[in-house]
């Protein structure tokens, strides 16, 4: 090969074999850099034993085998470059506190997107996965697709289907917890990949003190924000207000102790705004709040 004696039919065999996989370019890399190498020295050990201009012919030979050389060498680099893939285009929905967004992807999967979430997608699924990344609340119902499975990367966690509805909650790195409606998922902890789960219908998952929970769903409630709602039955106080800053995207202060143990059960538009859910809520419990900031409510 090396010394220009290759036919066209012969070279184009050896730039697949080459291009197909990397111990095979290093292969051809060293037998080219050994081939040079006795060449080099037999040269140089008929120079040394005679004075004599090296024929035409063989200059020529020469000649051709290093032309092909770099053309192969060249063909390498273009065809390895072929065969990488194009870099995905993605598009990204941020969703403003207080709102929600609905989104169908070009699969055919519709999802809607809580507020302060954001999400990340392909334009088009084109390998044999559709991925997709989460940070914050969404509700997906999956189109089938038996040959590419759905993924979401949501945080730490990682929920996958094939086709089903699910809610997905991750607003950060250790909040994170999936409920299943209909279909199969499997969750998977990515700092800890051998710990996974295999959901049924009606059951959530979450992250417990660092390990994946399941209990059962008892209330769906709380997965009518999709509609534009939030709903709530027999809530702790404090823990509706976790979710009021969720959604809002404001800090609430509680200095009123008395509210501790007390049980909130109620429903609201999202968009009537936080201070009108406050206001009917003064209607059953006793206390006073206050907007210190564009982005702090104080409770009193």
């Amino acid at each position: 090969m090396f010394n220009g004696e290759a036919t066209d039919n012969e070279l184009t065999q050896i730039r697949q074999w080459v291009n197909a996989d990397k111990a095979n370019r290093d292969a051809f890399y060293h037998e080219r850099a050994l081939f040079d190498a006795l060449q080099l020295n037999t040269v140089q050990r008929e120079n040394h034993t005679r004075k004599q201009s090296v024929p035409l012919w063989k200059w020529i030979g020469s000649a051709a085998a290093a032309v092909i050389a770099l053309f192969l060498l060249y063909n390498i680099q273009i065809f390895t470059h072929k065969n990488i893939q194009p870099e995905i285009a993605f598009n990204t929905i941020k969703v403003p506190a207080g709102q929600r967004v609905e989104v169908t992807l070009s699969d055919g999967t519709h999802l809607w997107l809580n507020a302060r979430s954001e999400f990340s997608y392909p334009v088009s699924f084109n390998g044999d996965k559709r991925e997709v990344h989460l940070k914050g609340e969404a509700f997906f119902d999956v189109a089938k697709d038996k040959d590419k499975k759905f993924i979401v990367n949501a945080g730490r966690c990682e929920v996958e289907v094939l086709g089903t509805q699910f809610n997905v909650e991750a607003y950060n790195e250790n909040d994170f917890s999936t409920a299943l409606i209909r279909g199969s998922v499997k969750v998977t902890d990515k700092s800890q990949p051998d710990e996974s789960v295999v959901l049924e219908p009606n059951n959530a998952v979450s992250l417990n003190n660092g390990k994946l929970t399941v209990t059962p769903i008892t209330d769906f409630n709380p997965y009518s924000w999709k509609e534009g709602l939030i709903t709530f039955k027999d809530i702790n106080f404090k823990d509706l207000m976790k979710k009021l800053e969720k959604n809002y995207g404001i800090s609430i202060v509680v200095d009123n102790h008395t509210l501790d143990n007390y049980a909130c059960s109620g429903k609201f538009r999202i968009s009537d705004g936080i201070e009108q859910v406050l206001r009917a809520l003064q209607q059953d419990a006793h206390f006073t709040f206050e907007r210190e900031s564009g982005s702090e409510i104080r409770i009193r």
